[in-house]
């Protein structure tokens, strides 16, 4: 395997992996009492429609179709510095976020308007992490060596 091609799927795996991470570590906390407060459903409509126990292994895949993706658009947009790649990635999360969450707040009512801002706030945040550490890995060594020389 080319590696260019071992540090992208390298990359893609560490934006799963942080995603997961950081995405657990706020919503599991704090964050989802936050949202929680928000809701237009009742106690009884969110126990019909929440999955208990949640499906991890769909979890995980949708974690990984996201790390892969912010993958691809640093590779493509060669956002390879770890501010470019935070910052392309919270831009790749804030458009399909506001595209999700104020489509699902026009059509249901599972999130209020408040709910659907504050998500779509968090989600930008918790990508800038996403980014960094992909762009990090995907960064070729010899120019991060030829960059850090020239820095100095």
């Amino acid at each position: 395997m080319k590696p260019d091609k071992k540090r992208f799927i390298i990359a893609g795996f560490a934006g799963t992996v942080t995603v997961l991470a950081v995405t657990i570590a706020i919503y599991a906390t704090f964050f989802h009492e936050l949202l929680g407060q928000f809701t237009e459903l009742s106690d009884e409509t969110i126990t019909l429609i929440s999955r208990d126990p949640v499906n991890v292994p769909l979890m995980v895949l949708a974690n990984l179709a996201h790390g892969f993706l912010i993958a691809v658009v640093i590779q493509w947009g060669k956002f390879f510095t770890t501010i470019q790649g935070a910052k392309a990635a919270a831009v790749v999360a804030f458009l399909t976020e506001v595209y999700f969450c104020f489509s699902q707040y026009a059509i249901l009512k599972t999130m209020s308007l408040v709910s659907a801002v504050a998500d779509t706030c968090m989600w930008t945040f918790i990508n800038l992490f996403v980014g960094a550490v992909v762009a990090l890995i995907l960064r070729n060594p010899s120019e991060a060596r030829e960059q850090k020389t020239s820095d100095t």
